[in-house]
């Protein structure tokens, strides 16, 4: 009797997640976890802080401070894109690096759009990269626009993060 084919795993995997989840400890937790395993984990992170939001660089420590302050009456967008732009630099040398997990904060308003990170991913995933992106589900359809089929989706939990990034390398 012949076995079915296994289903393929794809390298590029989105933790959805609701408002309040905390994605940002999620990450740190599974780069804690892969790293005392000794795997490298690179890419970029965020930071929310009160006023601002934090990009940090994993495999320089660089940190970027996303938002611009626009003066009190100020309504328009935030987003600092040199910033953005920079820290998007920093990200395609963490996938040039190629570490065993890397890393995207957020797929988000700017990728959405076409712009942010969305280069980066896109050659992640071309490069087939283990890469895990955090989508709000708010950006969820615009996130299925880009990715379609060729990403895992999973929830905002480290088991399954982790058993994720753990059949990658059983495949391996």
């Amino acid at each position: 009797m012949t076995q079915p084919p296994q289903q393929e795993i794809p390298p590029l995997a989105a933790v959805v997640y609701d408002e309040g989840e905390p994605i940002d400890a999620l990450f740190a937790q599974v780069r804690a976890i892969l790293e005392a395993r000794g795997q490298r984990v690179g890419g970029v992170v965020q930071t929310p802080c009160a006023e601002t939001i934090y990009a940090i660089h994993i495999d320089s420590g660089r940190s970027f401070d996303l938002m611009q302050d626009l003066g009190a009456c100020a309504s328009g967008c935030r987003l600092d894109s040199g910033a953005l732009a920079e820290a998007a630099g920093l990200l395609a040398q963490s996938l040039a690096a190629r570490p065993d997990l890397l890393l995207v904060s957020r797929f988000g308003r700017a990728e959405a759009e076409g712009g942010g990170f969305l280069a980066e991913i896109g050659a992640a995933a071309a490069a087939g990269q283990p890469t895990l992106i955090g989508v709000a589900r708010k950006r969820w359809d615009d996130w299925r626009a880009f990715a379609g089929d060729c990403a895992a989706c999973l929830s905002c939990d480290a088991a399954a993060v982790l058993a994720w990034r753990d059949s990658l390398s059983a495949r391996a």
